[in-house]
């Protein structure tokens, strides 16, 4: 994975299910919700610098395969790791606050000059000071599969909202998985209405901001090849 470090780009490695991992431009690698294999698919070789943890359930937390030393953050607040502010937003796993599945952490941080929102498994839409911060993201990753998040119809409501430039799906089926959720056709289908796709044949995007879109844009990606079936 990490032949990615001799490139002088900020890039985005979807490794499947919710989990990413950023690399930025000097190579500091950042990692968000990591899983184990029970959920059905192969876990990548996580490595990273500052890893990022959502909520404790056992398709986000698997802090104990990172195969290097790592700053965490996972609790609510704001932190300085390597130079870079992260801020983490308490919302909900569920629409009844919280009662059926506990809560979240929503993450914001700027890397490279872009600004990143990661809004984990967030069931209902967040509270007006969540949503403050989240303006003007560059890139945001959004669950859209439903079943304890998001699902297509409130995705793509809480995306109009927002209007990010681009919109990266996360926590829909994979035939993989061992647990159902909906698929990405519906949510591409909603949002087709009004906004361009980006389909990537590839787990690795390379983004540039100087070809950001002038309106919101999905960004498909193929995720990490070794992740399908164990």
């Amino acid at each position: 994975l990490d032949v990615l470090l001799e490139l002088m780009a900020t890039h985005i490695e979807w490794l499947g299910h919710c989990s990413f991992r950023i690399i930025s431009e000097s190579g500091l690698r950042i990692l968000i919700d990591p899983f184990n294999e029970t959920i059905g698919l192969k876990v990548a070789p996580y490595e990273c610098d500052i890893l990022l943890i959502s909520h404790s359930h056992y398709d986000s937390s698997a802090r104990h395969l990172v195969k290097t030393d790592y700053e965490e953050m996972s609790e609510k607040g704001s932190r300085i790791i390597e130079g870079i502010t992260f801020k983490a937003l308490q919302s909900y796993h569920d629409d009844r606050l919280g009662k059926d599945y506990g809560t979240v952490l929503v993450f914001i941080f700027e890397l490279d000059g872009i600004k990143f929102g990661y809004l984990s498994h967030i069931g209902i839409r967040p509270k007006e000071v969540i949503l403050d911060e989240l303006k003007d993201l560059d890139i945001c990753f959004v669950p859209v599969g439903g079943v304890l998040a998001l699902d297509p119809t409130n995705a793509r409501v809480l995306m109009n909202e927002l209007k990010p430039k681009l919109i990266f799906p996360m926590h829909f089926s994979d035939r993989y998985l061992n647990f159902t959720l909906l698929g990405i056709g519906e949510f591409t289908r909603l949002m087709s209405k009004a906004l361009g796709t980006r389909r990537i044949d590839n787990w690795i995007y390379e983004v540039n901001k100087e070809e950001f879109p002038e309106e919101p844009e999905v960004v498909l990606m193929q995720h990490w090849p070794g992740a399908s079936g164990i």
